[in-house]
Order: structure tokens, then C-alpha cells, then sequence
């Protein structure tokens, strides 16, 4: 803001100077306050926040806006998250107006984190920020949601299996961010979401439903090679083992017949987590000794797995984990 500027004035005293202040028109905000926290919705729509100046300086008004947010590892634990940042995520905008109020609208999208508002009139200059939150939606307006897509069948138990229908976690109100970078209520990772998919529960579920019917289509064409055959249950199979990786069945040429893989052995103490038969390190190893061998690694991830711990992450788990198998 600048200076007051002084001029000179008398009064009817004899030699005597009142000085008197006249100041250019002040730019001031109205609203927000500073660091002000709006939450995202539970129906995803982004909050209502207005931004809003006060002057007598008439004029073009030019507006700009960034907002980003820095993912951290969270799980699916409450708590406070920790370590280095995983991505940023930045969008940024700007236009000119003669209007001295802006709700703020990213295109329509719905972002998340910290949003800092610049505007210029004049030679004056304000800037605010603010911060955006997330509220989680309702299991039943989730299923109500996924029921209104297509060829869905199944994917609320993928849903449930991977966040408990959550999208963010309560302690912070970011989204869920797991170490491999799987993304909000569906994990999403490849292709890697864009701002809002992260964000925007709804948006997050469609880029899920894209990848959930590609691997519907690319079960059903495994399992209907040479014309063979298959049940509902067995597709449901190999879509859940697909959508954490890998095939699940292998076709037995004995019984004529689609069989599950069986040189796989699951932890069932776990969600995905099991051992290859065939290498040496776990061969005529019970699920015990071969849990109790490696289970102080899981927590490692992939750099927990070594020739001495010889488990793997495995859809033909997490498909059995997932239908209670």
C-alpha cells in the first residue's frame, strides 16, 4: 500500500500549519481471512469461497490464482504423514475484470491444498491465501455413485478392499496416498491421476471404472481363448487378480478345464502377499514358516523382498482376499 502523502493547510491562528493526511483510496480485502480452511464437499463440489476487495480506485481489476498441494505418503492409518514429497500438483490462472469479488472456479475442476489469490488495481497490489480440505463421502452415496456407471458389477468390493470407501484421511483431510502412489478411494497409480482424479472423489471412481472395464475386457478374452468356456465366478477371479496384477487362472489340459495358478502360495494374514513355489527359497515351506520368515519385511515394500525373502506381491492373493476365498 503506499504512503500517505501530507499537504499543507491554516487554521485562524497567527502563524501557525496544520498539516493534514490524504491517502490514495486503500485496497483492503473484504473476505477471506487469512488461512482460512473450506472443505471440499462431501458430494464433491467444491466450497463456496469468495474473494473480495474494497477501493475507490475505479479500473481494470487483474486476478491470478495458484493452487498445489504436496502428496506424502499416508496409508490408510490416522496419522501424521511423514517422509519426503512424493509430487506436487500445481494449476495455476489469471484474468481481468472491472468486478472486485471472484469466487474461486479452477474450470471447473475440484482441487485441493493451498490457494493463493493475487490482485492488482493499479499500482496496488493484495494477496490472500487460503486452504482447501476434503470431506469424506458417505459408503452409500459411494455406491449410489459407482451404480450410476455402467458394467460396474463387483467394483464396491474393490473399493472397499483398497480404502474402505475413503478418500481422505480424517487427521489431515488430504487424500490417501499410498507409498507406490495409488491415489484416493480406487488407488489409482497407471496411468498416473491428474490433479482433480486426486481430489475429486467422483472424478477419481471414473478413472478407477476406466481401467476396471479394461480389465474386464482383457479377462474375458483370456479366459475365451480357443473358444474355451468359463463361469461368473471364475471372471470375477481373474478381473480382481488383474486389477492388482497378473492372470489368475491357467488352463489345465487333464480336466479340460480353467484351474488357479497353483505354484502360488497366499499368506492369508495379509491382503496380496505371497510366495512363488517354484524358487528354492520357499520350496517345502508351510504358509507359517514362510510368514514368519518374512513378515517383518512386508512393511519395507519391494525393497523388503531379497533372495532371503523371497515373497511377492500377487493378484491371485489379493483376488482370494478380496471374494473371501
Amino acid at each position: 500500500m503506499q504512503q500517505a502523502k501530507q499537504v499543507g493547510s491554516t487554521n485562524s491562528a497567527d502563524s501557525t500549519l496544520v498539516k493534514l493526511l490524504s491517502t490514495e483510496a486503500a485496497l483492503t480485502w473484504i473476505s477471506p481471512v487469512e488461512n482460512a480452511v473450506f472443505n471440499i464437499t462431501q458430494d464433491a463440489a467444491l466450497p463456496t469461497i469468495a474473494f473480495e476487495f474494497k477501493s475507490e480506485t475505479r479500473g481494470e481489476c487483474k486476478w491470478s490464482w495458484v493452487i498445489e498441494w504436496e502428496a506424502k505418503a499416508s496409508g490408510l492409518k490416522e496419522r501424521e504423514r511423514k517422509g519426503s514429497t512424493l509430487r506436487t500438483f500445481k494449476e495455476t490462472g489469471s484474468f481481468s475484470t472491472l468486478n472486485k469479488r471472484w469466487e474461486a472456479n479452477f474450470d471447473e475442476k475440484v482441487l485441493g491444498g493451498k490457494l493463493t489469490v493475487t490482485v492488482i488495481v493499479g499500482q496496488q497490489t493484495l494477496v490472500r491465501t487460503v486452504v482447501i480440505k476434503g470431506l469424506n463421502p458417505t459408503k452409500e452415496s459411494v455406491a449410489t455413485y459407482v451404480a450410476t456407471l455402467d458394467d460396474m458389477t463387483g467394483f464396491e468390493k474393490l473399493l472397499e478392499q483398497e480404502t474402505r470407501c475413503k478418500h481422505f484421511i480424517n487427521v489431515d483431510s488430504d487424500p490417501i496416498v499410498a507409498f507406490d502412489q495409488g491415489y484416493g478411494i480406487t488407488q489409482t497409480t497407471n496411468p498416473a491421476p491428474s490433479y482433480e482424479q486426486v481430489w475429486n472423489w467422483k472424478a477419481n471412481i471414473l478413472a478407477g471404472s476406466s481401467i476396471y472395464k479394461e480389465k474386464v475386457r482383457a479377462a474375458k478374452k483370456y479366459l475365451s481363448q480357443a473358444g474355451r468356456t468359463y463361469t461368473d465366478d471364475q471372471l470375477k477371479h481373474e478381473v480382481f487378480s488383474r486389477w492388482n496384477g497378473g492372470s489368475y487362472h491357467e488352463w489345465d489340459s487333464t480336466s479340460n478345464a480353467w484351474i488357479k495358478k497353483n505354484n502360488i502360495m497366499c499368506d492369508s494374514e495379509t491382503g496380496n502377499i505371497g510366495w512363488l513355489m517354484t524358487d528354492e527359497k520357499n520350496k517345502d515351506k508351510t504358509e507359517s514358516e514362510l510368514h514368519k520368515r518374512d513378515k517383518d519385511t512386508y512393511k519395507k515394500g519391494k525393497k523388503g523382498q531379497s533372495a532371503d525373502h523371497a515373497w511377492v506381491y500377487t493378484g491371485v492373493c489379493y483376488a482370494d482376499h478380496v471374494l473371501g476365498q
